[in-house]
């Protein structure tokens, strides 16, 4: 009986107890003739003395070949396992970090695997090659990317479909993951890795008061294009008025123009868009349907509102004016330049010609005191 604390009787030297590692491999020992009790989520890998490796499986106990002299036994946990990675990942530009906390899941698909690497702690196995992964990832995303590069790494890191339950799904699962090059891949290992991004407290606010600007900004588009919008709808409507405010005026129907403005009083700045197409063309149609209208009483059989009356009124006023000193100023010019060719032939009119005082030779005579004589 072993005494406690590992003491034995007589002084004896304790016996030496199987060394343990941390990781995958639960147990290394030299081969002393059989194998341990098969446990549940266990293999067995035998090394034999020419480095040629046997992998027992739980679910089947295969026969050790004693004739190729088994050498080491390791037992290989097969069981699921969770490890935790926290790091600093550079984002878009460096000009800020996410602070990831990467949660891994992992199982052993190939023990032959694990035992020719020796994979003894799985943190220090993964964690190069899970860093230099998730550091490619996010360095592809703003620093107010965050959720986007999380879900970019998880979607990246994540694990094929397994299923443990035979052989040939754990083997399908390992060509797998072999051939997409997956993390822990070539360790034999199955891995699934899901990410939690943060930021710092100076990065939050930043990105809070930029989220702020860029809603400002957008809602300032979206405003500008919706002002677009109603300019040319209100461009299209007043060409369709105009176009039937024309068809009117051209038909010379003011029964007609007083009742749509009757209707629709509110397009009268229609009918002002065409006195002032008209003003530059000096074309007086317009201006005498406008006058007739407004004379011939048809406004107010029409209860044309005040408003429209008073605007029509005035129009008809203005543009009168404004075609009549036109019309004087394109006739005045023609009328002095035929003035000017006329002073050219003969005097004007009002020219006084004063006949010069013949002198005598010879004669003198003194001034007058009186300027007139």
């Amino acid at each position: 009986m072993t005494a406690v604390g590992g003491a034995q009787p007589n002084g004896a030297a304790p016996a030496p107890q199987p060394k343990r590692q941390a990781g995958p491999i639960l147990r290394e020992a030299r081969w002393d003739g059989k194998l341990a009790r098969a446990r549940a989520h266990v293999a067995a890998v035998v090394v034999y003395s020419r480095g040629e490796h046997q992998v027992i499986w739980p679910h089947e106990r295969s026969r050790v070949l004693l004739h190729r002299r088994p050498a080491t036994v390791y037992e290989v946990d097969l069981g699921l396992h969770h490890a935790r990675v926290t790091a600093d990942l550079p984002s878009q530009g460096y000009s800020a970090s996410f602070h990831a906390t990467i949660s891994v899941q992992w199982r052993v698909l190939d023990p032959s695997a694990i035992v020719r690497h020796q994979v003894l702690d799985i943190g220090e196995t993964l964690y190069a090659d899970l860093l230099h992964r998730a550091r490619s990832i996010a360095r592809d995303f703003r620093i107010d990317q965050v959720i986007a590069a999380e879900d970019t790494i998880n979607d990246q890191l994540l694990g094929v479909e397994i299923d443990i339950t035979t052989p040939a799904g754990i083997q399908q699962a390992m060509e797998k993951t072999t051939k997409l090059g997956c993390l822990g891949a070539k360790y034999g290992l199955w891995t699934s890795a899901i990410s939690h991004l943060t930021l710092d407290e100076a990065t939050i606010e930043h990105n809070a008061k930029m989220m702020k600007l860029n809603w400002a900004i957008e809602e300032e588009k979206a405003e500008q294009k919706l002002r677009t919008i109603k300019n040319k709808n209100q461009q299209e409507i007043m060409t369709d008025r105009i176009a039937v405010y024309r068809e009117i005026i051209a038909a010379g129907d003011v029964e007609q123009f007083a009742l749509r403005l009757a209707s629709h009083p509110d397009e009268i700045s229609a009918v002002t868009a065409i006195i002032r197409e008209d003003q530059h063309t000096l074309r007086r149609d317009t201006i005498d349907f406008i006058s007739h209208m407004v004379d011939s009483g048809v406004v107010e059989r029409w209860e044309v509102s005040d408003q429209v009356r008073e605007a029509l009124e005035w129009l008809r006023d203005a543009t009168a004016r404004v075609v009549t000193d036109k019309e004087h100023r394109t006739i005045q010019p023609d009328q002095q330049r035929r003035e000017r060719r006329q002073g050219r032939g003969e005097p004007s009119p009002n020219v006084i010609v004063v006949a010069a005082e013949t002198i005598e030779h010879g004669t003198d005579r003194e001034p007058s005191s009186n300027p007139t004589e």
